[in-house]
This record gives C-alpha cells, structure tokens and sequence, in this order.
C-alpha cells in the first residue's frame, strides 16, 4: 500500500507540475513498471481533467435549488422534509456520478500482457499501433493490450529485443528497462538487457536513451551504439554492427580489432572467449559470415591471426603461438 500511495502522491506532483522533467521521467519508469501503476495513473489523470467541472459544484445555490426541487414537486418542504429533500438530492446526485466514473474506468482500464520466450526461441509481439517487436530467447516484455495516453510505453523486463517501431508524432514510443527509457517517435533498435548492463543500437531513425532521471540524454542516430553499466552509472559507446545478429544469423566484421571480435562472439554464440595477454591484434578482421558455426568462425580466425586456440571448462581460449 505504500508503494501505490508514493505513486499517487508523485502522480498528483506531477499533474499539478508537468514541466517537471524528472517527475515525468519518474512518473513515465513506474508506470511501465506496473500494470496496477498504469491503471491508477490513468484514474488519476481522467479525475484531474474532470476537477474544473466539478469545481462547477462548489458554485451551485444550495437554497435556490432547494426551492427549484420544490416548486417541482408542487408544494413547500419544511423542517426535515426539507432536509431529507436535499441531501437526497445529493445523495442521488452522487451515486450517479460515481457510478458512471466506476463505468466508465472499468471500460477504459489498460489490460497488460507479458511475452516471454525459452532459451532458443525466436518469438515476436506486434502491437496496437502496428509496431512489432522481435525477441530473442530468454526474454520478457511487458506490453498493453491497447495505448491510450499521451505515449506508448512498454516495459523490456530482460533479454534482448529488436523493435521496428510505427511513427506517430503525436504519441513518443518508451521503452523502460529498469530504470532507464528509450524514446522514440518512430524508427528502429535494438536492445540487450543483461543483469548490470544494457546496450542500445539504432539501425534506422533516431532514438533518446536517458540512463535515470538525473542524467542528460544521449541522442543516437542510424549506426549509433552505447553500452551502459547500471552498476558504475557509466555510458560508453560501442559497435552496434552485430546487434540484430541474433535475428539475422549473419555476423559482419569490418576493420574490427581481435579483441572487439571475441566480444561479439562472446555475446552472439552465448559463450566466453577470452582473448589471453600479449595476444597480437595488430591485425583487423574482414569478414562476413551468415548461419556459420562457431568452429567455422573460429577456424577463420586461425587462418587470418597467428594464434592457437583451447577450449576448456566450457571456455575458448585464444593465445599467441
């Protein structure tokens, strides 16, 4: 109950401040985080835009409707006929209105889902608005059956996924991971969310990655990547050129250092390469490969590097010869 409470109580601070950017981006992370969030904040929001109509109530001549009643009903109330009179009125009045706010809410109230996929499982989710996301195994997202506020956010709860995002101007795409956003307009990215880590990549658009609210921006266009450590709070860009490997099966390698290409087939075959000291890298990496083992690959690498390589305990060790 104190979590919600908090919420309210950062809602209504919001509402009643919305150029606050750090209460938006605050508002924006819990509510992706929490169906039952959403639906309060949208409750909220619906009773704060009705608030000038019931201010109306406050102005309304209590006697002179009294009188108005009475005339209706043909003779003069008195006493407490009279006061049975209006607070049946209200009473009336008030059981009608909840009833329709009730009504009307439980009509409009957001049903959330979740998509989950197994280790080795490629899955995807198109949305209400046309975007469709692509995930890769071992991922989970939390999405709304239907958007209805002024953006569209869904929530990457692990794992890694593509999103190629329909454009509406009028409606900024979020993605909440943790407690960093990802928003959009319309374009297309891919994230990897690991347990201290998260790496973003655009292939096509423009994208805005805040890390938490306290922290600017960063702006990243087609061919941008960062990685960002939530555990040192520390952005660092990187090579996005194999992000959508795992979608595509392909792998490309242009002038790519040794060390930077264990990285990557680390993070595309799922397991560790370990590049030993004093190992030479002089030497860059051209390479394409499509649906291609990780023995053919490191075969490769044999030929192209004077290097020798072990594997052991699950672990593929590269040396110098």
């Amino acid at each position: 109950m104190e979590d919600r409470s908090t919420f309210e109580d950062l809602v209504l601070k919001h509402l009643n401040d919305p150029e606050n950017q750090d209460l938006l981006h605050e508002v924006s992370r819990m509510r992706a985080l929490s169906a039952a969030h959403e639906r309060d904040f949208q409750d909220i929001k619906k009773l704060w835009d009705l608030a000038p109509q019931v201010g109306r109530l406050q102005e309304v001549d209590e006697l002179r409707s009294l009188k108005n009643l009475e005339a209706a009903l043909g003779r003069r109330a008195s006493g407490k006929s009279r006061t049975m009179y209006f607070w049946s009125s209200i009473a009336a009045s008030l059981f009608f209105s909840v009833f329709a706010l009730w009504s009307y809410f439980s009509q409009t109230r957001l049903t959330y889902l979740v998509k989950e996929t197994q280790t080795g499982v490629i899955d995807s989710v198109r949305l209400a608005d046309g975007s469709q996301i692509f995930l890769a195994g071992n991922t989970a997202l939390r999405y709304p059956e239907k958007f209805t506020g002024d953006t569209r956010p869904v929530a990457l709860l692990k794992g890694k996924a593509f999103f190629k995002i329909a454009k509406d101007p009028k409606h900024a795409f979020e993605v909440t991971i943790d407690k960093s956003v990802v928003k959009v307009l319309g374009t297309s990215f891919n994230i990897n969310y690991v347990v201290n880590r998260i790496d973003l990549s655009v292939k096509t658009g423009r994208v805005m990655f805040s890390a938490n609210s306290k922290s600017d921006p960063a702006i990243l266009t087609a061919g941008d990547a960062l990685s960002y450590d939530l555990d040192k709070n520390q952005l660092t860009k990187e090579n996005g050129l194999n992000s959508t490997g795992w979608l595509t099966r392909e792998l490309h390698f242009v002038d790519m250092p040794l060390e930077e290409v264990c990285r990557q087939l680390s993070d595309y075959y799922q397991v560790k390469v370990v590049l030993q000291a004093r190992t030479s890298t002089a030497k860059k990496l051209n390479a394409n490969f499509s649906n291609t083992s990780i023995e053919d690959v490191l075969k490769v690498l044999k030929q192209t590097y004077p290097i020798q390589i072990h594997k052991k305990d699950s672990i593929i060790y590269i040396k110098n010869l």
